[in-house]
C-alpha cells in the first residue's frame, strides 16, 4: 500500500512538474561569453541565427536558408554571416562577414512537422582562428537531464543587434505528450518547460547547457496561452554534419522538401 502511495506521488509530482511554470529572464550576453553564435542575413531580411562548427561551416535551422514556404534554398552568394560582434551600423574591428559559398539542408528535412531542420553553411572564406570573439563550438554529446538549466541564444528582434540569453529548463521527455503537443515525438526532439517570455523564437536560436551547444530552435507552436518552443538536439546529427563538412557535391537543383 505504501509502495502504491509513493509511487502515486512521485508521477503526481512529475506531472505537476511538467505543467509548472517558471519565469524567463532574458539577460544581454557579455563580450566572450557565446562566442560561437553568429547572425544569418538572407534575402527574406528575417533574423536568423547560426553556430560556427568550424572556420569554413555554420550550422543554422533549414527554414533560415530557405525561400519564404521552404520550396527552394537561397543562393548561396546571397546568404551572408557575420560573426565577432554583430552590429550592423557600428561594427567593431573583431567583426568578420563571409558569404556562403554552399548549403546544405538534411535531406529529410520535413516543413509541415519541422523534422531535422537543420542546414549547414559553407563559407566561400573562412573565419579567421583563433580570434577573441569567434570561436568553434563544442557539441553535447551527453543527455541533458530533467530538471537541467540552460540557455538560449539569440539576437534582440528589434533596434541593435546585441545577442541575448535567456533561460530554460529541461522537461523529461517522456511527459511531453501529455503536456507540451504531440510534434514533440521524435527522440531528437527536446522537451523544455513553458517558456514565458512573448517574442518569437528566431531561427537557429542556438541552446547551450553547460557551455556546449545543445540544441537549435526549429519553431514555435501555441495552444491557446501556452506557447512551447521546438528544438532539435544536435547531437542526433553529429554524422550528418560530419558528413557536410567533406561534401563534394551541391544540393540536388530545385530541390524541395515539400515534395516529400
Amino acid at each position: 500500500m505504501g509502495k502504491a502511495v509513493l509511487t502515486s506521488i512521485v508521477l503526481l509530482g512529475a506531472i505537476l512538474g511538467c505543467r509548472a511554470q517558471a519565469e524567463t529572464v532574458v539577460r544581454d550576453v557579455g563580450f566572450g561569453e557565446y562566442p560561437s553564435v553568429v547572425f544569418v542575413s538572407t534575402p527574406r531580411d528575417q533574423r536568423c541565427m547560426g553556430t560556427v562548427i568550424n572556420a569554413n561551416h555554420v550550422l543554422t535551422s533549414g527554414t533560415c536558408v530557405m525561400t519564404d514556404g521552404q520550396a527552394r534554398i537561397y543562393p548561396a552568394r546571397l546568404v551572408q554571416v557575420v560573426g565577432g560582434d554583430l552590429s550592423v551600423t557600428n561594427p567593431v574591428v573583431t567583426q568578420q562577414t563571409r558569404v556562403a559559398q554552399h548549403i546544405f539542408v538534411h535531406e529529410n528535412f520535413r516543413p509541415r512537422s519541422n523534422d531535422n531542420n537543420v542546414a549547414i553553411i559553407r563559407l566561400a572564406e573562412p573565419f579567421h582562428l583563433p580570434s577573441n570573439a569567434i570561436e568553434e563550438a563544442h557539441i553535447r554529446m551527453r543527455i541533458a537531464p530533467q530538471g537541467h538549466q540552460c540557455d538560449v541564444v539569440r539576437t534582440t528582434l528589434t533596434g541593435s543587434t546585441v545577442l541575448q540569453a535567456y533561460n530554460i529548463q529541461i522537461r523529461n521527455r517522456n511527459l511531453c505528450d501529455d503536456c507540451c503537443f504531440l510534434w514533440i515525438r521524435d527522440e531528437s526532439d527536446i522537451c523544455t518547460e513553458e517558456i514565458t517570455i512573448s517574442d518569437s523564437l528566431l531561427q537557429g536560436d542556438s541552446m547551450f547547457c553547460d557551455g556546449e551547444l545543445t540544441a537549435i530552435a526549429a519553431h514555435t507552436a501555441s495552444d491557446g496561452q501556452i506557447r512551447r518552443f521546438h528544438f532539435n538536439q544536435v547531437r542526433f546529427f553529429t554524422h550528418w554534419i560530419q558528413q557536410q563538412l567533406i561534401r563534394t557535391q551541391p544540393m540536388p537543383e530545385g530541390w524541395n522538401p515539400n515534395d516529400y
